[in-house]
């Protein structure tokens, strides 16, 4: 009896192990779609990696640095823009704002990934310390948020679109919306 029961548990453990080695096995499909994914998951990651890496070299000041993560045809541009920044035009900018803004810093809030696109919500601050577009300094923090949407080919930043607040940078700066004067000219003949 005895035995019987024996036999009766190890058949049913020997099925029960089967059933679950049989659920385990991948297919070739599954594999190719699971390493499909992980490989993109690799690539968005890097991606990521790279941006917080661009600006770590702003904030370091290190530019020699910082163009090394830009493809040679990079280009920047926005709805403020009206023509669309090169890697160097876009480091010349970047020093002229450190030229008024001598603390100022960029903090990666967050980051989502899909493909070769990066989305990035940034937090840019610091004091003015010189004149800025005629307006003298208050020794006040100045804070400017930003939307860069980025592409990335072969590693490297290949395009973004960027959004500010450069509206609430203006204002805490000291500078002040004004109503233009109808033109009283438009319309006749």
């Amino acid at each position: 009896m005895k035995t019987v029961k024996f036999k009766l548990i190890s058949a049913l453990l020997l099925l029960i192990i089967a059933f679950s080695l049989t659920n385990c096995i991948i297919s070739k499909d599954d594999k190719k779609e699971y390493d499909q994914l992980k490989a993109r998951c690799e690539l968005e990651s890097q991606n990521k990696s790279t941006v917080r890496q661009v600006f770590e070299a702003i904030n370091a000041r290190d530019f020699e640095k910082m163009r090394t993560f830009y493809a040679p045809e990079y280009k920047m541009t926005g709805p403020r823009l009206p023509n669309a920044y090169t890697i160097d035009s876009l480091i010349q900018y970047i020093q002229r704002d450190i030229a008024v803004f001598p603390d100022w810093k960029y903090s990666v809030e967050n980051m989502v990934a899909q493909g070769d696109t990066v989305a990035v919500k940034i937090a840019q601050f610091g004091v003015q310390a010189n004149e800025y577009m005629g307006i003298k300094p208050k020794a006040n923090q100045i804070s400017r948020a930003a939307i860069f949407i980025t592409v990335f080919s072969n590693g490297k930043l290949k395009e973004t679109w960027i959004l500010q607040d450069n509206l609430g940078f203006m204002e805490q700066i000291g500078m002040q919306l004004t109503v233009k004067p109808e033109d009283k000219t438009k319309g006749k003949r």
